[in-house]
């Protein structure tokens, strides 16, 4: 199953899917209290990255879940 190719077209070039931005990504993680280590599943990743971030900002292990075969490629290019 995949997503309507309109999103694909629309959202393809996008590294942050709306309606999130780099703000709340680091809001999200800060309230979260991430800490190292920590496995964090991500259902409806799009292309990675909320976790590529996290990983990042507090070395978390993830595993992204998505729908769009698309999304899920360029998650994996990402990490």
């Amino acid at each position: 199953m995949d997503i309507p190719r309109i999103f694909n077209i629309t959202e393809s070039a996008h590294r942050i899917h709306n309606p999130f931005t780099p703000d709340k990504f680091a809001t999200l993680g800060a309230a979260l209290r991430l800490q190292s280590e920590a496995r964090v599943l991500d259902l409806g990743s799009g292309s990675g990255e909320m976790l590529c971030t996290w990983a990042r900002d507090h070395d978390i292990v993830g595993t992204g879940i998505d729908m769009s075969s698309l999304f899920t490629e360029q998650a994996k290019k990402r990490a």
